[in-house]
Protein backbone atom coordinates (compact mmCIF):
# COMPACT_ATOMS: atom_id res chain seq x y z
CA UNK A 1 0.00 0.00 0.00
CA UNK A 2 3.03 2.30 0.22
CA UNK A 3 3.01 2.51 -3.57
CA UNK A 4 -0.59 3.75 -3.53
CA UNK A 5 0.16 6.53 -1.05
CA UNK A 6 3.23 7.74 -2.94
CA UNK A 7 1.76 7.83 -6.46
CA UNK A 8 -1.37 9.09 -8.20
CA UNK A 9 -3.17 6.27 -9.97
CA UNK A 10 -4.82 6.19 -13.40
CA UNK A 11 -7.23 3.52 -14.64
CA UNK A 12 -9.04 2.81 -17.91
CA UNK A 13 -12.61 1.70 -18.29
CA UNK A 14 -11.65 -1.85 -19.27
CA UNK A 15 -9.31 -2.21 -16.30
CA UNK A 16 -11.95 -0.79 -13.97
CA UNK A 17 -14.53 -3.37 -15.07
CA UNK A 18 -11.99 -6.19 -14.71
CA UNK A 19 -11.17 -5.20 -11.13
CA UNK A 20 -14.84 -4.68 -10.35
CA UNK A 21 -15.74 -8.18 -11.51
CA UNK A 22 -12.65 -10.12 -10.40
CA UNK A 23 -11.13 -8.17 -7.50
CA UNK A 24 -13.93 -6.08 -6.02
CA UNK A 25 -12.43 -5.65 -2.57
CA UNK A 26 -9.07 -4.57 -3.96
CA UNK A 27 -10.79 -2.00 -6.19
CA UNK A 28 -12.68 -0.55 -3.26
CA UNK A 29 -9.42 -0.17 -1.35
CA UNK A 30 -7.69 1.78 -4.11
CA UNK A 31 -10.56 3.63 -5.81
CA UNK A 32 -10.25 6.64 -3.52
CA UNK A 33 -6.60 7.02 -4.61
CA UNK A 34 -7.35 6.94 -8.34
CA UNK A 35 -7.04 10.45 -9.79
CA UNK A 36 -7.74 9.79 -13.49
CA UNK A 37 -10.49 7.62 -15.01
CA UNK A 38 -9.66 7.37 -18.73
CA UNK A 39 -11.72 6.03 -21.65
CA UNK A 40 -14.78 5.32 -19.53
CA UNK A 41 -18.07 4.28 -21.11
CA UNK A 42 -21.31 5.89 -19.82
CA UNK A 43 -22.23 2.82 -17.77
CA UNK A 44 -18.73 2.64 -16.35
CA UNK A 45 -18.99 6.25 -15.19
CA UNK A 46 -22.18 5.34 -13.36
CA UNK A 47 -20.44 2.40 -11.68
CA UNK A 48 -17.59 4.65 -10.52
CA UNK A 49 -20.05 7.08 -8.93
CA UNK A 50 -22.02 4.29 -7.28
CA UNK A 51 -18.87 2.63 -5.91
CA UNK A 52 -17.70 5.90 -4.36
CA UNK A 53 -21.14 6.52 -2.87
CA UNK A 54 -21.16 3.00 -1.48
CA UNK A 55 -17.93 3.77 0.38
CA UNK A 56 -19.56 6.79 2.03
CA UNK A 57 -18.16 9.55 -0.18
CA UNK A 58 -20.16 12.61 -1.23
CA UNK A 59 -19.80 12.67 -5.02
CA UNK A 60 -19.87 15.52 -7.54
CA UNK A 61 -19.94 14.91 -11.28
CA UNK A 62 -19.52 17.45 -14.07
CA UNK A 63 -19.99 16.76 -17.77
CA UNK A 64 -21.09 18.30 -21.03
CA UNK A 65 -22.44 15.44 -23.15
CA UNK A 66 -24.98 12.65 -23.40
CA UNK A 67 -22.47 10.09 -22.15
CA UNK A 68 -22.36 11.91 -18.79
CA UNK A 69 -26.12 11.93 -18.13
CA UNK A 70 -26.18 8.65 -16.18
CA UNK A 71 -23.33 9.64 -13.88
CA UNK A 72 -24.85 13.08 -13.35
CA UNK A 73 -28.10 11.49 -12.20
CA UNK A 74 -26.40 9.16 -9.71
CA UNK A 75 -24.04 11.78 -8.25
CA UNK A 76 -25.01 13.74 -5.15
CA UNK A 77 -24.24 16.97 -7.02
CA UNK A 78 -24.33 17.32 -10.80
CA UNK A 79 -22.86 20.23 -12.77
CA UNK A 80 -23.50 20.49 -16.51
CA UNK A 81 -21.03 22.38 -18.70
CA UNK A 82 -22.18 24.09 -21.90
CA UNK A 83 -20.54 22.93 -25.10
CA UNK A 84 -21.10 26.33 -26.78
CA UNK A 85 -20.79 29.02 -24.12
CA UNK A 86 -21.79 32.62 -24.64
CA UNK A 87 -18.84 34.63 -25.97
CA UNK A 88 -19.32 38.11 -24.58
CA UNK A 89 -16.15 39.48 -26.19
CA UNK A 90 -17.28 38.48 -29.68
CA UNK A 91 -20.67 40.12 -29.24
CA UNK A 92 -19.04 43.27 -27.85
CA UNK A 93 -16.66 43.43 -30.81
CA UNK A 94 -19.58 43.26 -33.25
CA UNK A 95 -21.39 46.08 -31.44
CA UNK A 96 -18.23 48.19 -31.45
CA UNK A 97 -17.75 47.73 -35.20
CA UNK A 98 -21.37 48.63 -35.80
CA UNK A 99 -21.05 51.86 -33.80
CA UNK A 100 -17.86 52.83 -35.63
CA UNK A 101 -19.58 52.19 -38.96
CA UNK A 102 -22.48 54.46 -38.04
CA UNK A 103 -20.06 57.26 -37.13
CA UNK A 104 -18.12 57.02 -40.41
CA UNK A 105 -21.27 56.88 -42.60
CA UNK A 106 -23.86 59.35 -41.24
CA UNK A 107 -25.97 59.12 -44.43
CA UNK A 108 -27.12 55.70 -43.23
CA UNK A 109 -29.34 57.38 -40.63
CA UNK A 110 -31.65 58.51 -43.40
CA UNK A 111 -32.46 54.91 -44.26
CA UNK A 112 -32.27 53.15 -40.86
CA UNK A 113 -34.68 54.32 -38.17
CA UNK A 114 -34.51 53.14 -34.54
CA UNK A 115 -36.47 49.93 -34.08
CA UNK A 116 -36.91 47.45 -31.28
CA UNK A 117 -34.71 44.36 -31.03
CA UNK A 118 -37.64 42.05 -31.67
CA UNK A 119 -38.47 43.63 -35.04
CA UNK A 120 -34.98 44.76 -36.12
CA UNK A 121 -34.42 41.93 -38.59
CA UNK A 122 -37.87 42.21 -40.21
CA UNK A 123 -37.55 46.01 -40.49
CA UNK A 124 -34.24 45.75 -42.33
CA UNK A 125 -35.72 43.13 -44.65
CA UNK A 126 -38.64 45.40 -45.53
CA UNK A 127 -36.25 48.28 -46.09
CA UNK A 128 -34.10 46.25 -48.46
CA UNK A 129 -37.00 45.20 -50.75
CA UNK A 130 -37.53 48.58 -52.53
CA UNK A 131 -33.78 48.97 -52.96
CA UNK A 132 -33.52 45.54 -54.60
CA UNK A 133 -36.50 46.29 -56.86
CA UNK A 134 -34.92 49.60 -57.82
CA UNK A 135 -31.65 47.82 -58.63
CA UNK A 136 -33.49 45.27 -60.82
CA UNK A 137 -35.19 47.97 -62.86
CA UNK A 138 -31.86 49.70 -63.32
CA UNK A 139 -30.33 46.47 -64.69
CA UNK A 140 -33.06 46.09 -67.33
CA UNK A 141 -32.54 49.63 -68.63
CA UNK A 142 -30.15 50.50 -71.51
CA UNK A 143 -26.46 50.92 -70.83
CA UNK A 144 -26.57 54.68 -71.23
CA UNK A 145 -29.47 54.98 -68.86
CA UNK A 146 -27.69 52.78 -66.32
CA UNK A 147 -24.70 55.08 -66.39
CA UNK A 148 -26.92 58.10 -65.83
CA UNK A 149 -28.94 56.51 -62.98
CA UNK A 150 -25.98 54.96 -61.17
CA UNK A 151 -25.81 56.35 -57.64
CA UNK A 152 -22.71 55.42 -55.59
CA UNK A 153 -24.38 56.50 -52.33
CA UNK A 154 -27.28 54.08 -52.88
CA UNK A 155 -24.87 51.22 -53.72
CA UNK A 156 -22.85 51.88 -50.54
CA UNK A 157 -26.01 51.97 -48.46
CA UNK A 158 -27.13 48.61 -49.84
CA UNK A 159 -23.83 47.02 -48.90
CA UNK A 160 -24.06 48.53 -45.43
CA UNK A 161 -27.58 47.16 -44.98
CA UNK A 162 -26.49 43.70 -46.05
CA UNK A 163 -23.61 43.81 -43.59
CA UNK A 164 -25.91 44.93 -40.78
CA UNK A 165 -28.37 42.13 -41.54
CA UNK A 166 -25.53 39.61 -41.43
CA UNK A 167 -24.31 41.00 -38.10
CA UNK A 168 -27.82 40.78 -36.67
CA UNK A 169 -28.09 37.13 -37.66
CA UNK A 170 -24.72 36.34 -36.06
CA UNK A 171 -25.62 38.25 -32.90
CA UNK A 172 -28.90 36.40 -32.53
CA UNK A 173 -27.06 33.10 -32.84
CA UNK A 174 -24.49 34.11 -30.23
CA UNK A 175 -27.05 35.29 -27.66
CA UNK A 176 -28.93 32.01 -27.67
CA UNK A 177 -27.54 29.82 -24.89
CA UNK A 178 -27.76 26.28 -26.22
CA UNK A 179 -28.08 23.89 -23.33
CA UNK A 180 -26.43 20.51 -23.74
CA UNK A 181 -27.92 17.11 -23.01
CA UNK A 182 -26.14 17.10 -19.65
CA UNK A 183 -28.28 20.02 -18.46
CA UNK A 184 -31.33 17.75 -18.41
CA UNK A 185 -29.89 15.55 -15.66
CA UNK A 186 -27.83 18.09 -13.68
CA UNK A 187 -29.33 20.45 -11.09
CA UNK A 188 -26.62 23.03 -11.87
CA UNK A 189 -25.58 24.34 -15.29
CA UNK A 190 -22.50 26.47 -15.92
CA UNK A 191 -22.33 28.93 -18.80
CA UNK A 192 -18.64 28.22 -19.25
CA UNK A 193 -16.69 25.12 -20.21
CA UNK A 194 -14.22 25.48 -17.34
CA UNK A 195 -14.58 23.27 -14.25
CA UNK A 196 -13.98 26.36 -12.13
CA UNK A 197 -17.73 26.36 -11.58
CA UNK A 198 -17.27 23.42 -9.18
CA UNK A 199 -15.49 25.73 -6.76
CA UNK A 200 -18.38 28.20 -7.03
CA UNK A 201 -20.90 25.47 -6.21
CA UNK A 202 -18.91 24.37 -3.15
CA UNK A 203 -18.44 27.94 -1.90
CA UNK A 204 -22.12 28.78 -2.34
CA UNK A 205 -23.15 25.53 -0.69
CA UNK A 206 -20.93 26.09 2.32
CA UNK A 207 -22.15 29.66 2.71
CA UNK A 208 -25.77 28.50 2.58
CA UNK A 209 -25.12 25.72 5.10
CA UNK A 210 -23.40 28.05 7.57
CA UNK A 211 -26.16 30.65 7.19
CA UNK A 212 -28.82 28.02 7.88
CA UNK A 213 -27.04 26.71 10.98
CA UNK A 214 -26.52 30.16 12.44
CA UNK A 215 -30.17 31.02 11.80
CA UNK A 216 -31.22 27.96 13.83
CA UNK A 217 -29.06 29.12 16.73
CA UNK A 218 -30.36 32.68 16.59
CA UNK A 219 -34.00 31.63 16.37
CA UNK A 220 -33.62 29.21 19.28
CA UNK A 221 -31.96 31.77 21.56
CA UNK A 222 -34.37 34.58 20.66
CA UNK A 223 -37.36 32.32 21.26
CA UNK A 224 -36.06 31.30 24.70
CA UNK A 225 -35.32 34.89 25.71
CA UNK A 226 -38.71 36.13 24.55
CA UNK A 227 -40.52 33.23 26.24
CA UNK A 228 -38.93 33.96 29.61
CA UNK A 229 -39.53 37.70 29.29
CA UNK A 230 -43.19 37.25 28.50
CA UNK A 231 -43.60 34.70 31.30
CA UNK A 232 -42.07 36.99 33.94
CA UNK A 233 -44.30 39.86 32.93
CA UNK A 234 -47.38 37.68 32.73
CA UNK A 235 -46.92 36.44 36.31
CA UNK A 236 -47.20 40.04 37.52
CA UNK A 237 -50.04 40.87 35.14
CA UNK A 238 -47.82 42.98 32.84
CA UNK A 239 -47.26 42.82 29.09
CA UNK A 240 -45.49 44.66 26.28
CA UNK A 241 -47.40 47.53 24.73
CA UNK A 242 -48.24 47.67 21.04
CA UNK A 243 -45.65 50.40 20.51
CA UNK A 244 -42.95 48.37 22.24
CA UNK A 245 -43.73 45.26 20.21
CA UNK A 246 -43.71 47.28 16.97
CA UNK A 247 -40.34 48.87 17.71
CA UNK A 248 -38.88 45.50 18.66
CA UNK A 249 -40.08 43.94 15.40
CA UNK A 250 -38.72 46.78 13.27
CA UNK A 251 -35.28 46.73 14.91
CA UNK A 252 -34.93 42.96 14.48
CA UNK A 253 -36.41 42.84 10.96
CA UNK A 254 -33.30 44.41 9.44
CA UNK A 255 -31.06 41.90 11.22
CA UNK A 256 -33.11 38.96 9.94
CA UNK A 257 -33.09 40.38 6.42
CA UNK A 258 -29.41 41.19 6.03
CA UNK A 259 -28.02 38.13 7.82
CA UNK A 260 -29.25 36.04 4.88
CA UNK A 261 -27.58 38.34 2.32
CA UNK A 262 -24.05 37.24 3.16
CA UNK A 263 -21.93 36.23 0.19
CA UNK A 264 -19.24 33.52 0.12
CA UNK A 265 -15.58 34.43 0.04
CA UNK A 266 -13.65 34.28 -3.22
CA UNK A 267 -11.19 31.74 -1.82
CA UNK A 268 -12.19 28.20 -0.87
CA UNK A 269 -11.45 27.40 2.77
CA UNK A 270 -9.43 24.32 3.74
CA UNK A 271 -11.73 23.27 6.58
CA UNK A 272 -15.28 22.08 6.18
CA UNK A 273 -18.33 23.49 7.97
CA UNK A 274 -20.32 21.45 10.47
CA UNK A 275 -22.70 19.34 8.37
CA UNK A 276 -25.75 19.23 10.69
CA UNK A 277 -27.36 21.03 13.59
CA UNK A 278 -27.28 18.13 16.05
CA UNK A 279 -23.65 18.32 17.17
CA UNK A 280 -21.82 19.07 20.38
CA UNK A 281 -20.83 22.60 19.39
CA UNK A 282 -24.31 23.81 18.44
CA UNK A 283 -26.09 22.25 21.40
CA UNK A 284 -23.52 23.47 23.93
CA UNK A 285 -23.25 27.00 22.60
CA UNK A 286 -27.04 27.46 22.55
CA UNK A 287 -27.41 26.01 26.05
CA UNK A 288 -24.57 27.99 27.64
CA UNK A 289 -25.55 31.25 25.96
CA UNK A 290 -29.10 30.85 27.22
CA UNK A 291 -27.77 30.20 30.74
CA UNK A 292 -25.98 33.56 30.57
CA UNK A 293 -29.09 35.28 29.16
CA UNK A 294 -31.26 33.65 31.81
CA UNK A 295 -28.97 34.79 34.62
CA UNK A 296 -28.93 38.38 33.34
CA UNK A 297 -32.70 38.47 32.98
CA UNK A 298 -33.20 37.11 36.50
CA UNK A 299 -30.82 39.73 37.88
CA UNK A 300 -32.64 42.55 36.08
CA UNK A 301 -36.06 41.33 37.26
CA UNK A 302 -34.99 41.00 40.91
CA UNK A 303 -33.34 44.41 40.95
CA UNK A 304 -36.44 45.98 39.42
CA UNK A 305 -38.73 44.34 41.97
CA UNK A 306 -36.42 45.43 44.79
CA UNK A 307 -36.24 49.01 43.54
CA UNK A 308 -39.97 49.51 42.99
CA UNK A 309 -42.32 47.04 44.73
CA UNK A 310 -44.92 45.55 42.43
CA UNK A 311 -48.41 46.95 42.60
CA UNK A 312 -51.62 45.17 41.88
CA UNK A 313 -52.33 45.51 38.17
CA UNK A 314 -55.79 45.96 36.74
CA UNK A 315 -55.84 43.88 33.56
CA UNK A 316 -58.85 45.78 32.21
CA UNK A 317 -57.25 49.19 32.59
CA UNK A 318 -55.33 51.02 29.87
CA UNK A 319 -51.67 50.05 29.50
CA UNK A 320 -49.36 51.97 31.79
CA UNK A 321 -45.58 51.34 31.75
CA UNK A 322 -43.64 50.64 34.92
CA UNK A 323 -40.06 49.87 35.88
CA UNK A 324 -40.36 46.10 35.53
CA UNK A 325 -41.92 46.36 32.08
CA UNK A 326 -39.32 48.83 30.82
CA UNK A 327 -36.36 46.92 32.28
CA UNK A 328 -37.42 43.52 30.94
CA UNK A 329 -38.23 45.01 27.54
CA UNK A 330 -34.86 46.76 27.18
CA UNK A 331 -32.94 43.74 28.45
CA UNK A 332 -34.76 41.31 26.14
CA UNK A 333 -34.25 43.59 23.13
CA UNK A 334 -30.54 43.99 23.93
CA UNK A 335 -30.10 40.22 24.30
CA UNK A 336 -31.74 39.54 20.94
CA UNK A 337 -29.51 42.08 19.18
CA UNK A 338 -26.45 40.61 20.93
CA UNK A 339 -27.48 37.14 19.75
CA UNK A 340 -27.18 38.27 16.12
CA UNK A 341 -23.77 39.84 16.71
CA UNK A 342 -22.33 36.86 18.61
CA UNK A 343 -23.64 34.05 16.41
CA UNK A 344 -22.82 35.62 13.03
CA UNK A 345 -20.30 33.17 11.56
CA UNK A 346 -18.26 35.16 9.04
CA UNK A 347 -14.88 33.82 7.90
CA UNK A 348 -13.78 31.42 6.50
CA UNK A 349 -16.99 30.51 4.66
CA UNK A 350 -18.73 33.87 4.21
CA UNK A 351 -18.24 37.60 4.54
CA UNK A 352 -17.26 38.85 7.96
CA UNK A 353 -19.45 41.23 9.90
CA UNK A 354 -17.27 44.17 8.83
CA UNK A 355 -17.58 43.16 5.16
CA UNK A 356 -21.35 42.67 5.31
CA UNK A 357 -22.11 46.39 5.55
CA UNK A 358 -25.94 46.21 5.63
CA UNK A 359 -25.82 43.71 8.51
CA UNK A 360 -23.24 45.80 10.37
CA UNK A 361 -25.24 49.00 9.99
CA UNK A 362 -28.42 47.23 11.09
CA UNK A 363 -26.74 45.94 14.26
CA UNK A 364 -25.20 49.34 15.00
CA UNK A 365 -28.55 51.07 14.54
CA UNK A 366 -30.40 48.58 16.75
CA UNK A 367 -27.68 48.65 19.41
CA UNK A 368 -27.62 52.45 19.40
CA UNK A 369 -31.39 52.56 19.82
CA UNK A 370 -31.23 50.20 22.81
CA UNK A 371 -28.40 52.21 24.37
CA UNK A 372 -30.26 55.49 23.87
CA UNK A 373 -33.41 54.12 25.50
CA UNK A 374 -31.56 52.45 28.38
CA UNK A 375 -29.32 55.43 29.16
CA UNK A 376 -32.20 57.91 29.12
CA UNK A 377 -30.44 60.38 26.82
CA UNK A 378 -33.73 61.68 25.46
CA UNK A 379 -36.72 61.70 27.86
CA UNK A 380 -39.02 62.54 24.95
CA UNK A 381 -37.89 59.42 23.08
CA UNK A 382 -38.40 57.30 26.19
CA UNK A 383 -41.91 58.62 26.63
CA UNK A 384 -42.67 58.13 22.94
CA UNK A 385 -41.83 54.43 23.18
CA UNK A 386 -43.97 54.06 26.32
CA UNK A 387 -41.09 53.46 28.73
CA UNK A 388 -40.40 54.91 32.15
CA UNK A 389 -37.24 56.73 33.15
CA UNK A 390 -34.91 54.38 34.98
CA UNK A 391 -33.26 55.33 38.29
CA UNK A 392 -29.59 56.25 37.95
CA UNK A 393 -28.21 53.29 39.91
CA UNK A 394 -30.50 50.83 38.21
CA UNK A 395 -29.58 52.26 34.81
CA UNK A 396 -25.89 51.64 35.46
CA UNK A 397 -26.62 48.10 36.58
CA UNK A 398 -28.69 47.44 33.45
CA UNK A 399 -26.02 48.73 31.06
CA UNK A 400 -23.31 46.76 32.90
CA UNK A 401 -25.42 43.60 32.71
CA UNK A 402 -25.88 44.03 28.95
CA UNK A 403 -22.13 44.50 28.44
CA UNK A 404 -21.22 41.46 30.56
CA UNK A 405 -23.77 39.31 28.74
CA UNK A 406 -22.41 40.29 25.31
CA UNK A 407 -18.79 39.60 26.25
CA UNK A 408 -19.55 36.31 28.03
CA UNK A 409 -21.62 34.93 25.13
CA UNK A 410 -18.95 35.92 22.61
CA UNK A 411 -16.19 34.18 24.58
CA UNK A 412 -18.30 31.04 25.07
CA UNK A 413 -19.20 30.76 21.39
CA UNK A 414 -15.65 31.29 20.12
CA UNK A 415 -14.10 28.87 22.60
CA UNK A 416 -16.60 26.13 21.76
CA UNK A 417 -16.13 26.77 18.04
CA UNK A 418 -12.37 26.40 18.46
CA UNK A 419 -12.64 23.22 20.55
CA UNK A 420 -15.62 21.46 18.99
CA UNK A 421 -16.52 23.34 15.80
CA UNK A 422 -14.96 23.65 12.36
CA UNK A 423 -12.06 25.82 13.59
CA UNK A 424 -10.25 22.74 14.88
CA UNK A 425 -9.63 21.68 11.26
CA UNK A 426 -7.88 24.92 10.33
Amino acid sequence: MTFIHEHELCITGQAFMYLLNKHTQFLRRIISYIKIFARMAPKQKERVINELKGLGYITLMCGDGTNDVGALKHADVGVALLSHPYDASKAGEKRRRKEEGNKTNPSLDDFCQPVSNANSYSSLTNLKKPLVQHSTRRTDAPAGARQIRYNPVSNTTTRRLEQMMKDLKDEEKVQVVRLGDASIAAPFTSKYTSIQSICHVIKQGRCTLVTTLQMFKILALNALVLAYSQSVLYLDGIKFSDMQATVQGLLLAGCFLFISRSKPLKTLAKQRPIPNIFNAYTLLTVSLQFVVHFGCLMYVVREAQATVPCEKINLEAEFKPNLLNSAVYLMALALQVATFAVNYRGHPFMESLLENKPMLYSLLFSGSAVFALASGISPELTEKFELVELPVEYRKALLSCITVDLMACFIIDRMLCFLLGDMRFA
